[in-house]
């Protein structure tokens, strides 16, 4: 989503124009433009280790372990996560 901001921004079209052009909502356009303009945070992100096994770890920095069993739904995942 951040290259079809640079697009739009490379096309001098209006957002509206753009946004219809390229058959995408505006509010979905809009959020994508915040965060773009916001720049992204290098430490938001942690890094992952992937290893094959039965469950998936989780370390919050705070030292929080979260151990989850590896067939666990995506949409539950997500949800802790959001926690």
């Amino acid at each position: 989503m951040l290259s079809l901001i640079e697009r739009w921004q490379e096309s001098g079209k209006t957002q509206q124009a753009f946004c219809q052009e390229q058959d995408l909502t505006f509010s979905t356009f809009y959020y994508w433009l915040k965060r773009y303009r916001r720049g992204l945070d290098e430490n938001s992100f942690l890094p992952v280790e992937v290893s094959s096994g039965t469950h998936i770890e989780i370390r919050y920095p705070d030292g929080v372990i979260l151990l989850l069993p590896a067939a666990i739904k995506l949409s539950t995942l997500k949800q802790l996560l959001n926690m």
